[in-house]
């Protein structure tokens, strides 16, 4: 009925050095001032939480809107006021509704929350509930893939797979392709299908370069900006990289993760960026000499990407990250981190 372990999501909290202003607000004369304070706020949110309590245990024609309304609270991260509850619900729902998607038609986003929250707290659910998504060739149908809040969820359940489950494999496969090329369309219109802390972020960028192609076109410099597109498409899917890395625990080699790091750096993106601006300085001919990654950039990049690493890579090693270049470093040479730092050395001088 349950699996063994429980999935659970947290975001990386970082340890942060003391604040030399120090905390002067509030101040608490004593420790009964500070009870008092904790008691009121206690107080206030305890009618709070009996509210989204009864919200939670309240009865729907479609037990599936519960589920969706569970996923809610574990994003919004307030799921350990109500475990007991949610445990409750999900069992209930589980054990009374044998074909939970039977008595009425739900899209995919709705049947993959369903299940990885089901499965995230331990109960087995059929992977075969994502079957009708395939067309009568056995493949996910292609109409899918326009329903960019469906294939994100399609991804997020695809990882509570077991082995053997076939089709979870290929859900994996399925979404991670074509999400990865949704970067490439570059369509603000997509954006309203993200999560809503994500929209402005992604707004902004594109409006920005929006405006930069305009005020290109209006000095005949049009052409630059499908140079500076692709490059901000490239530092992106590199990113996505690092996060792999960081969610996966996986180790590259020295090698690996510079092919990847020197491009987070960011020195190409504000580059090429920064060219657009330059006139008849920087024609045609600069842009593509840019993207033939001449030895200057390479240089400049490890230079960048290392020093960069020796500063910051025992601080980003104190929460969840992707390892740094010193950390890849020392796991495939098996060497200290001060003979890995001497190694640097050599390596920024070439460069």
């Amino acid at each position: 009925m349950q699996c063994k372990e429980e999935c659970q999501v947290f975001r990386p909290i970082a340890t942060f050095s003391q604040n030399i202003w120090r905390y002067q607000f509030p101040l608490f004369s004593s420790a009964d001032e500070l009870s008092q304070v904790f008691g009121s706020l206690t107080t206030e949110t305890t009618p709070l939480k009996e509210k989204v309590k009864d919200m939670l245990m309240g009865s729907t024609t479609d037990p599936v809107e519960n589920v969706k309304f569970i996923d809610t609270l574990l994003r919004l991260g307030v799921s350990y006021h109500f475990e007991d509850d949610i445990k409750n619900q999900l069992e209930t729902i589980f054990t009374s509704h044998h074909n939970i998607f039977s008595e009425y038609h739900h899209d995919l986003n709705s049947t993959s929350i369903v299940f990885r929250v089901f499965r995230q707290y331990g109960f087995k659910m059929s992977c075969d509930v994502f079957n009708k998504f395939k067309d009568t060739d056995g493949n996910f149908k292609e109409a899918l893939i326009d329903d960019v809040r469906g294939m994100l969820s399609l991804y997020e359940a695809a990882y509570l797979r077991v082995h053997g489950e076939d089709i979870l494999e290929e859900a994996l496969a399925f979404s991670t392709e074509h999400l990865k090329s949704l970067a490439k369309k570059w369509e603000i219109g997509a954006v309203d299908e993200l999560q809503d802390y994500t929209k402005l972020i992604c707004k902004t960028v594109l409006v920005i370069f929006d405006e930069i192609a305009e005020e290109a076109g209006k000095i005949g410099r049009s052409f630059c900006f499908p140079y500076a597109k692709d490059a901000l498409i490239a530092l992106v899917n590199d990113y996505h990289a690092e996060t792999k890395w960081s969610h996966d625990g996986y180790v590259p080699t020295f090698e690996e993760y510079m092919s990847v790091a020197m491009k987070t750096s960011t020195f190409d993106v504000l580059l090429m960026i920064s060219f657009i601006g330059m006139g008849e300085m920087a024609g045609r001919e600069a842009f593509e000499w840019m993207q033939k990654d001449p030895k200057i950039m390479k240089a400049l990049n490890v230079i960048g990407r290392l020093m960069d690493d020796l500063v910051s890579h025992k601080f980003e090693q104190l929460r969840e990250h992707c390892p740094s270049s010193v950390e890849c470093y020392m796991k495939q040479h098996g060497l200290s981190e001060k003979l890995t730092l001497k190694e640097f050395e050599k390596i920024l001088e070439d460069a």
